[in-house]
């Protein structure tokens, strides 16, 4: 068996520790540099590379690193020429230690960084130009701004701010706020602790649970919120916006998809051409869609005046029996294209004269009477029905 060549050196100076070694991989040439730092000054580092970034927390107290760069050399001399050099820096300034990796001697070789961080850290940040960053197991804030790679965070005890030229981002349990802005990949939040800002231009969202506001926005993908413990504000440019449970109110507007809302505490919704589902809300409604049928299924909990409209399609209303409510429903078209029907005697339906172009209309009030739902359709059926 052939020995590949290999340069293994060892420095050691009064405030670190370091070494390093050059290995054959392939048909390039890998430096790796392994050493150890004093404690950044005020618990705050910032980090700044081209590469790949892996920031792990840990019982410690120091700051450890290995570093990895690349090369294409004839043989294990010119590696050498190339790869020499300390990769790093590691200055301080008002309270903040800075932490560089320097630039590979090939750019299209970023070098790759591995930091071993004391989890107490206040706060931890990282820009770098053309890499992926993950981040794990951190007591303080984190603030990760990638021009070009994806992000990932987990276990992180503060608030998180992740910005990604084009990149995806994962986060899992966040314990603090939580702000993501990417050029256009997908955003996926395992937990928010607090208050969470998502926006992307082109990619999914979706959200498992937040504990504070969620305002979720991006150009062209889906929206998925599955519990949000106060309000939730959703916007996509064409998608469809799904919330499954909601403590607050619920704000959703698509220009090209569905909304769907599971539980929540009032609703304002708008879509340009989907179909709206509103199973278990109660408060004020408003729903509003250019072409797609509405459904709601109304709670008796402090409901309040609302308006459901659609232009093309059918709205369907489930109401409790015990509810006090007044209903007034309008149907633009008469006859086979346009028609009210009604489960409760109390509520009274007027034929609309097609030929006149006076519309079906329905009123009635339910248990006395109380806030007003208003029902207004450009054709379809409009049924209200009572819930079993």
């Amino acid at each position: 068996m052939m020995l590949l060549p290999c340069l293994f050196v060892l420095a050691i100076a009064p405030a670190a520790a370091q070494e390093y070694r050059i290995t054959r991989e392939g048909p390039y040439w890998v430096r790796t540099d392994v050493g150890v730092l004093p404690p950044p000054a005020g618990a705050r580092l910032h980090v700044e590379t081209l590469g790949n970034v892996e920031a792990r927390g840990e019982l410690r107290q120091d700051l450890g690193y290995l570093v990895r760069r690349r090369v294409r050399a004839s043989n294990l001399a010119g590696a050498r020429r190339l790869l020499g050099g300390a990769p790093v820096s590691y200055t301080g300034l008002r309270g903040r230690e800075t932490f560089r990796v320097a630039p590979g001697w090939e750019r299209r070789f970023p070098p790759e960084l591995v930091l071993h961080v004391p989890r107490q850290l206040r706060y931890l940040s990282v820009n770098t130009r053309n890499g992926a960053v993950t981040a794990q197991d951190i007591d303080g804030a984190v603030a990760v701004n990638a021009m070009a790679g994806s992000i990932g965070m987990d276990r992180i005890q503060s608030s998180v701010t992740a910005r990604t030229g084009g990149g995806e981002i994962r986060l899992g349990r966040i314990r603090g706020a939580v702000r993501c802005l990417s050029g256009g990949g997908g955003i996926w939040v395992g937990a928010a602790g607090d208050q969470a800002v998502l926006q992307t231009t082109g990619g999914e969202v979706f959200v498992r649970e937040a504990s504070g506001p969620v305002f979720a926005a991006t150009g062209g993908g889906n929206i998925e919120i599955q519990r949000a413990l106060s309000l939730v504000n959703a916007r996509t440019g064409g998608g469809l916006v799904s919330v499954n449970q909601a403590s607050g109110m619920v704000r959703a507007n698509t220009s090209g998809g569905a909304i769907r809302i599971g539980a929540a505490k009032s609703v304002h919704c708008e879509s340009a051409a989907g179909a709206i589902e509103l199973q278990s809300v109660s408060g004020a409604l408003r729903a509003s869609t250019l072409m797609g049928s509405i459904l709601a299924s109304i709670q008796d909990d402090r409901f309040e005046d609302s308006f459901l409209n659609t232009g093309a399609g059918d709205i369907t209303v489930f109401l409790p029996s015990n509810l006090a409510v007044t209903v007034q429903a309008d149907n633009e078209m008469s006859g086979a294209l346009g028609r009210i029907l009604s489960e409760f005697p109390e509520i009274r339906v007027h034929r609309g004269i097609w030929s006149t172009g006076k519309p079906v209309q329905a009123q009635g009030a339910l248990n006395g009477g109380g806030p007003v739902l208003k029902l207004a359709a450009a054709g379809g059926i409009i049924s209200l029905k009572r819930q079993k």
